[in-house]
């Protein structure tokens, strides 16, 4: 059933922010330095040109359903039979995607910090702590969100003042000399994620009632800008080569932080800002699954659901062998996979939307 809450301007836009730019200003941009050189930070400008023209087609098919969430319009628009189908599948990938989130942690704590730890304890502690925050509701994960919002960001501010003394502007030298098609054929993830995940947000459509159009344009503008930003960062401090041959590079940038003796072994804290960032983002995804179940099924009480949720996303989370094969599903499958729920069945749901009203207006016609 539908939560009876509702969430300000502003915590949908920090939602939007943190959802978007949660895990991919950390996992990203290593990877489009890799096929983009030192030309990556334009790679996610026209990448948020396609999610903002997304964005328009999602806000134009929920026009048509006010107050519904993108499972409620599936079954809505669809039918119980065909719409119950393309819901429990976007049910579906909110599990998968919970899933993802969660093992990313699960990848940066065990090659970074505590290599002996387990990856299912990584994983049990987060969903744990997520499961709390779902069954509490959207109005205490909009809160949440609102109060570390600036926490993260005040802290990315300080990391990035003392990395500048390692800038270099000849590492940019070589700029503008890519070709844009085979870049972007070979860049093609970074459509997927971030910005096709960004449907998931469909879920919380019904609880903003203002701006709900601008604030979500805003968020997508806001988070391109920053994520380019934070790949150009990257190539001035690093340089091509060493940003290319390591998976975190921004952890990297943090660990070579130090002034005197008084400000060095920054890793903890780069843990710390990505561990809130994973959870923001988990506790999304997490929660447009259960809430959707809940929709899908009209459950009233979600709290034996959420809980229920912890085993199968913990399962699916051991999904990979390691972090090379996660890495390989994101480059090579993940656009085409989130073709199907950001692109095909919205349009699918569009088009029978479109012509209940043409077969509507026909028979009111003949009627008159």
């Amino acid at each position: 059933m539908m939560e009876r809450a509702q969430i300000s301007a502003w915590q949908f836009f920090v939602l939007v922010f943190g959802y978007l730019l949660g895990t991919s200003f950390f996992f990203r941009p290593g990877g489009l330095i890799v096929i983009a050189k030192q030309d990556a930070w334009i790679v996610p400008l026209w990448a948020g040109v396609a999610g903002i023209l997304m964005s328009l087609l999602w806000m134009h098919l929920a026009d048509y359903y006010p107050g519904l969430s993108i499972v409620q319009i599936c079954t809505q628009a669809g039918g119980r039979v065909i719409g119950g189908v393309m819901a429990l599948m976007y049910i579906g990938y909110f599990v998968h995607l919970s899933s993802l989130i969660t093992r990313n942690l699960g990848d940066f704590m065990s090659l970074t910090l505590m290599p002996r730890t387990p990856l299912t304890v990584f994983h049990l502690m987060l969903l744990i702590v997520t499961v709390y925050a779902v069954i509490k509701g959207v109005e205490a994960i909009a809160r949440t969100t609102e109060v570390m919002f600036p926490i993260v960001t005040l802290t990315f501010m300080l990391i990035f003042l003392l990395a500048l003394p390692e800038w270099n502007w000849n590492r940019f030298q070589g700029m503008f000399q890519f070709d844009v098609w085979s870049t972007m054929k070979e860049s093609r993830s970074i459509f997927g994620f971030p910005y096709m995940e960004a449907i998931t947000l469909m879920m919380l459509f019904p609880y903003i009632q203002r701006q709900r159009k601008g604030v979500f344009l805003l968020g997508i503008i806001v988070t391109t800008l920053l994520l380019s930003l934070i790949t150009f960062f990257m190539i001035g401090v690093l340089g091509v080569t060493r940003a290319s041959h390591t998976t975190y590079p921004l952890f990297l940038i943090v660990q070579e932080i130090q002034i005197g003796t008084f400000i060095e072994h920054l890793d903890s804290t780069i843990a710390l800002i990505l561990v809130i960032a994973i959870f923001i983002k988990l506790t999304v995804a997490y929660y447009s699954a259960v809430i959707g179940l809940s929709q899908l099924f009209q459950l009233r009480d979600r709290s034996w659901l959420a809980f229920s949720l912890i085993f199968l996303v913990a399962g699916l989370a051991l999904g990979f062998d390691n972090i090379l094969q996660n890495i390989t599903f994101a480059r090579e499958y993940y656009f085409e996979y989130m073709l199907l729920f950001a692109i095909i069945f919205p349009v699918i749901l569009l088009v029978i939307t479109r012509l209940k009203q043409i077969i509507g207006n026909t028979k009111r016609g003949s009627e008159s």
